[in-house]
């Protein structure tokens, strides 16, 4: 995540927080992967809290952060619930419809003498 403000924003990572350490335009980098949270203070100095402390990284610095291993196991949440199976114009039900509807229209073309609809001359 890349983070411009002059208003102190803080941002998290996991249990890693990280906020400017003034009002001045700042802009930090934050990403976290495998556990690992990677902060980059871009312009300005920031501050970088965790279980283990605060520390302040200054412009132009970068540093890591471990997470610790239980949070590390990314926590299982409840989705949305699956979709149904199957649209409804794969039934049987409609399948015999169109059929039907398809016979009953050609037999209506068919049972149609040789007269035609509108005469040849009105």
């Amino acid at each position: 995540m890349n983070v411009g403000t002059s208003k102190k924003v803080s941002t998290r990572a996991g249990e890693v927080k990280v906020e400017p350490v003034s009002d001045s335009w700042t802009q930090y980098d934050v990403s976290e992967k495998d556990g690992t949270v990677q902060i980059v203070a871009r312009k300005g100095d920031v501050s970088v809290s965790d279980e283990t402390g605060t520390s302040t990284l200054s412009q132009g610095q970068q540093t890591t952060r471990e997470q610790p291993a239980e949070k590390n196991q990314k926590k299982k949440k409840g989705g949305a619930i699956p979709a149904a199976g199957g649209s409804i114009l794969d039934s049987k039900a409609v399948l015999y419809g169109g059929i039907g509807a398809a016979g009953v229209l050609t037999g209506l073309i068919l049972s149609q003498g040789d007269e035609p609809v509108s005469p040849a001359k009105p």
